[in-house]
């Protein structure tokens, strides 16, 4: 059976850093008003020193997240013909200590929203480069480019789109637009044992 690892934040979910900068700065910004990987990149040096403060201090996004639509109910129809692994990143260089807390937050919200994934089958950390599998599924680049992977799916995005067809070509990576077309990519010619 042939291993998946997918991505979690941007995803699986979505809009919960999003929200936590609205929340915090009284604002309205939607995905496509931010072109960082990073939402917090819009604010000045000090601006952004406090809301991470904040963020890692008062906040568990995991609450009131949402589901990228449709990627729950097409990851546990994958899981019927693949080996499926969510691989969630929470190290923050800039807050090392405080991310560690972000562990706990992502691995409660699988556990729940995600009872098919077999527990031992969550990987939390952040080189997602040395994770060995067939297929990966990210919204970020750098966690496709290297290492592993013999089909590489990349979730369209905002903060994504500065690479067109022919760097991502180049890096063997396929963009894709929504789960309906992951779902085609990936059970195309699936047959039930």
């Amino acid at each position: 059976m042939k291993k998946i690892m997918i991505d979690l934040d941007e995803t699986i979910v979505m809009d919960g850093y999003l929200k936590a900068l609205n929340d915090y700065k009284h604002t309205n910004y939607k995905a496509e008003d931010i072109d960082s990987y990073f939402v917090e990149d819009i604010l000045s040096s000090e601006e952004k020193e406090k809301f991470l403060d904040y963020f890692y201090d008062e906040l568990n996004i995991y609450d009131t997240i949402k589901e990228v639509p449709n990627a729950i109910k097409t990851i546990k129809k994958l899981s019927e013909y693949y080996d499926i692994y969510i691989c969630a990143a929470f190290v923050d260089e800039r807050r090392v200590e405080k991310s560690k807390v972000m562990a706990m937050y992502k691995y409660e919200w699988i556990v729940k929203n995600l009872p098919f994934i077999n527990p031992k089958k969550i990987i939390l950390g952040s080189a997602k480069d040395i994770i060995m599998c067939d297929i990966k599924i990210d919204d970020k680049v750098s966690n496709l480019k290297n290492g592993y992977g013999e089909v590489k799916l990349l979730l369209d995005h905002r903060h994504n789109q500065k690479f067109d067809f022919e760097d991502l070509e180049s890096l063997n990576i396929r963009r894709v637009y929504n789960w309906e077309q992951i779902e085609s990519i990936l059970l195309e010619g699936c047959e039930k044992e």
